[in-house]
């Protein structure tokens, strides 16, 4: 018992110290199961499953598509991925999504290019906001196989920045939509998705997935087997 007490002890100490350290932090994605994605919206295009502890996502027919989450009432966050390229020329983080594939902005990675850039859309057309020269998309650091990223698109007010491996990489400015959902893609390609986090004013900390863990390894402590 005195055992139990000293692990219960920790385990609520390291979660409370977590909540200090990171008091905006609201939602992270491992997918580790199907249920993590059941409510997400696929665009046109878009096919998703979770496979091997990952989000493997498809996006065919030269669809600016993929796959959405979250409130359309949220305004500004950051969202932060570790993805991996599998097929495929391209692949995109959404934000401020009002409908998929027709009006969002995104941040993308080419391969045809060898750059990354920053697009609005309204009504389905493309008008490219990088605002200035396209910066070279940085070589991967990734040795499994494919090309793999950390990726972060960021929201705050009118301005957007973009960042690949913690580097600043598009900074401007957005007027179109002050709103909407985030979301993951890309365009005639398949990408592996670690991990999402996002967080930010207005999303509830109550969505916090690794809650549901922390409950878990406590009924897993107080099991005597």
């Amino acid at each position: 018992m005195k055992q139990l007490n000293v692990q219960c002890f920790c385990i609520c100490a390291c979660f409370a110290f977590m909540l200090v350290i990171h008091p905006a932090f609201a939602i992270r994605y491992e997918f580790d199961n199907e249920k993590e994605i059941a409510d997400w919206e696929l665009g046109p295009q878009a096919t998703a499953k979770v496979k091997d502890g990952m989000l493997e996502l498809t996006v065919a027919g030269g669809q600016n598509s993929g796959i959405y989450f979250g409130e359309d009432n949220w305004t500004d966050y950051r969202m932060e991925v570790k993805a991996r390229k599998i097929v495929g020329p391209y692949f995109h983080l959404f934000a401020r999504v009002q409908e998929p594939a027709v009006d969002f902005y995104f941040m993308e990675i080419s391969y045809n290019s060898h750059t990354t850039s920053l697009f609005m859309f309204s009504g389905g057309a493309a008008n490219e906001i990088t605002g200035g020269p396209r910066p070279k998309r940085p070589d991967s650091k990734d040795d499994k196989g494919g090309d793999s990223y950390t990726m972060v698109f960021e929201t705050e007010g009118e301005t957007l920045r973009t960042y690949i491996d913690g580097k600043l990489m598009v900074e401007n400015q957005g007027k179109t939509y002050d709103k909407g959902r985030p979301g993951l893609g890309g365009r005639d390609s398949t990408v592996h998705y670690e991990y999402v986090e996002i967080n930010g004013e207005g999303i509830p900390p109550t969505a916090v997935e690794p809650a549901d863990k922390l409950a878990t390894l406590w009924g897993e402590l107080k099991s005597p087997y």
